[in-house]
Order: C-alpha cells, then structure tokens, then sequence
C-alpha cells in the first residue's frame, strides 16, 4: 500500500511540474509575442511599415534597409518608440540662409526652417525668417534671417487748413472771393517706426496733439444768377471771359448769310459750338443781347466774334476781353 501512494504521489509531482513548465512556456511566448509593435516609417517619399522589438529607431531604420548620412535627420511622432509610432527621415540637403548681410551654404536635415535658423545660432526673438520658420526646407531654398528693431520718435506734420465756401447772393454765379488766406498749423506726434534689417517699414501713430491750430481758408462763392440787361433782368447759367473781335455781316458771306442760314446782323455772334452750342443766346455787356448762330475758322475755345453793321464800330471795337453771359433757354 506504501508502494502504490509513493508511485501515486510523484506522478501527481511530476504532472505539476509539467504544467508549471507549459505555463511558464506559454507566458514567455506571449510576452514575445507582445513584445512587437507595428512601426511606420516615412522616407525619401515613401511610406513603410515594420514590425520590430526594437526600441531604438536608428535600429529599425536599420532594420527595414534605410540608411543615414551624417547630416540627414529624423523625427519620432512620440516620445519614444509604441506601436503606431511614425518615424520620420529627413534627408540633408544644400539651403543657403542670408544673416546680417552674410550668406552662408551649408547641408542641413533639419525639418524646419525654424530649426535650420536654430542650427546656425540665429535667435528666435526680434528676427522674421522667410519662408515663414515652420516651412519644410527644399533644395536650393534661401532663408533670409530679417533683423527687426523699431524706436519711438517724436515727429512734426502740419495741421493742414481747411476750406471754407460761404454762399454769397451779392456775387454773380460762377464769381469767387478769398477774405481769408488759410494758414496750415502744426501737430506734434509720437509715433512707433518699425525697421527690418535697418529699412523702415511702417510708422504708427501713437498720440498726437495740435500744438498751433490752422486758419481756415474762407471763400465767399457767388450764387447770384440774374443779370440786368436792357431788356430787363435775365437768369443765365455759365459767365465766360473771352477774347472778343468784330466782323461786318459780309465778312464771312457776299450774301450775308452765316453758318446757320440766318442773315448776318447785329446781335448775331459767332462761337465755337464746343465752347457754346449754336443756338444759344448770350448778353454782352457793351455790346447787348446775342444769338449764336455763326462760326469761323479762327474762333476757336474762348473766343467769339460779334457781328457788328457800322464799319467804324468795328474798327473801333478792335479786339479785346469780354465777359459773355450764357442765357438759360
């Protein structure tokens, strides 16, 4: 009866120490199993996946056939090394970076052109880098490292008049007077004015005051619009200076006849139809009421010609400067 409890208990020994050993078996192929985590890696334009027990990314690159220059570069999407991590390669290429008036070459794998600038020991504060710094590098690129500074001063503006028109029905239509000259005056300004590399590139107010107020300028306008003629008073739209010269009804026609078909006469004016259509009466002081009905080769703009019967008057009347009022209709 011994016999058989001793056979009994070490197979019941044994079967433990067999199933102790499946266990301790199968843990450890699990954890070998659990140990692999799937990796991507993004390299010269390309993507790759690897499963890898590595933790050392330079050991997976190696791993999955990539190799590094001394110069490229790369970048974890994590901290360290899980599955899902993508690890980025940056290959090193030629960029040139222009630095307080110098231009350097160099080969670089940095990723940004924050991190090249970073590379050749150019601070980050009071500098603007193009491109802008979080711009992926390409061969040949220029990174242009702008030095920014600003200063306050205090600058001086004229303050600068105004113009005042004041109606007034005293003054014909179309007349003007100045009663008062303008007289610009004089604001002080603090202002911010902006720099990069040494060229100003912007100002910016920041206070002002009038430290001597203009003088406005004042201009008494016409509005009057009648004139006295011998006909009575008359409302006309348009006053002309113009160079005046006299004809006889013949001048122009043997049968006195003008550019409109009617008979030359005194009160009929010759003008340039741009300047007044044909059609239009006018009043001439000195001379009285007109139509213009006539034109000529040599009245041409401000010039008018009036038709007159008296050779005499004509001749007396020679050439000089009128003031022509243009009749409404």
């Amino acid at each position: 009866m011994s016999d058989e409890m001793s056979v009994l208990t070490k197979y019941r020994k044994s079967k433990a120490v067999f199933i102790v050993a499946l266990l301790l078996a199968s843990l450890v192929a699990t954890g070998f199993v659990w140990a692999y985590k799937k990796v991507h890696i993004v390299a010269d334009d390309q993507m790759y996946s690897v499963s890898t027990l590595y933790k050392n990314p330079h050991k997976i690159l190696k791993q999955a056939g990539i190799t590094l220059s001394p110069e490229d570069e790369i970048r974890l999407s994590t901290v360290s090394v899980n599955t899902g991590t993508v690890i980025e390669v940056f290959r090193a290429i030629p960029v040139t970076v222009t630095y307080q008036g110098k231009t350097t070459s160099l080969i670089t794998g940095k990723p940004t052109v924050r991190d090249v600038a970073g590379q050749m020991g150019i601070p980050q504060d009071k500098i603007k880098l193009i491109p802008e710094e979080n711009t992926r590098p390409v061969a040949g690129m220029n990174i242009r490292a702008v030095t920014l500074s600003e200063k306050i001063e205090e600058q001086e503006t004229p303050d600068l008049y105004q113009i005042v028109r004041q109606p007034d029905a005293t003054l014909e239509k179309g007349v003007e007077e100045t009663i008062q000259a303008g007289e610009n005056g004089l604001k002080k300004a603090t202002v911010r004015v902006r720099f990069e590399d040494g060229v100003k590139v912007s100002a910016d107010v920041l206070s002002e005051n009038v430290a001597i107020s203009s003088k406005p300028q004042i201009i008494r306008v016409g509005t009057r619009d009648i004139v006295d003629t011998s006909r009575g008073a008359m409302r006309f739209r348009d006053v002309r200076y113009m160079e005046a010269s006299a004809y006889l009804p013949t001048d122009g026609s043997a049968l006195g006849l003008t550019a409109t078909g009617v008979s030359a006469r005194r009160g009929i004016v010759a003008v340039d139809p741009d300047v007044i259509p044909l059609g239009t009466r006018v009043y001439v002081p000195g001379y009285g009421m007109g139509l213009a009905a006539d034109t000529g080769g040599a009245i041409v703009g401000d010039k008018i010609d009036l038709c007159m019967e008296d050779a005499s008057e004509a001749w007396r009347f020679g050439r000089r400067t009128v003031k022509v009022y243009v009749l409404t209709d």
